[in-house]
C-alpha cells in the first residue's frame, strides 16, 4: 500500500473535472493525507477490490466464450444504423 512516506515511483498528469478534484481534496483532508497520497490510496483500493471480486473490467470478459464479430457483421450493423438515421432525418 502506498503512503506519503514512500518514495515516489512514478509521476503522471491527468485532467479531471474540478468537482472531482474538490471531492478528492475533501477526502484527503478527512484522511489527513496529501492529495497525491489520497489519489494513490483510492486507486489502489479500487484496483484491489476489482481483483478480489474477479471483475476484469467493464467489458473485458463480458462476452468471454462468445463468437467475435466479423468485419461483415460490423458492416451489416453499420448499414442498418445509418439507414435508420437517414430515415429519421427524412422525417424532420
Amino acid at each position: 500500500m502506498h503512503n506519503e512516506y514512500m518514495a515516489n515511483d512514478a509521476a503522471m498528469t491527468i485532467r479531471i473535472p474540478s468537482s472531482l478534484k474538490r471531492r478528492l481534496e475533501a477526502r484527503a483532508e478527512e484522511q489527513h493525507r496529501s492529495l497525491s497520497a489520497q489519489v494513490a490510496a483510492d486507486l489502489e483500493s479500487v484496483l484491489d477490490s476489482l481483483t478480489q471480486s474477479g471483475v476484469k473490467g467493464r467489458f473485458l470478459g463480458l462476452y468471454e466464450g462468445t463468437a467475435v464479430p466479423t468485419d461483415d457483421d460490423i458492416e451489416e450493423v453499420r448499414s442498418l444504423l445509418w439507414g435508420h438515421v437517414s430515415r429519421l432525418e427524412g422525417r424532420v
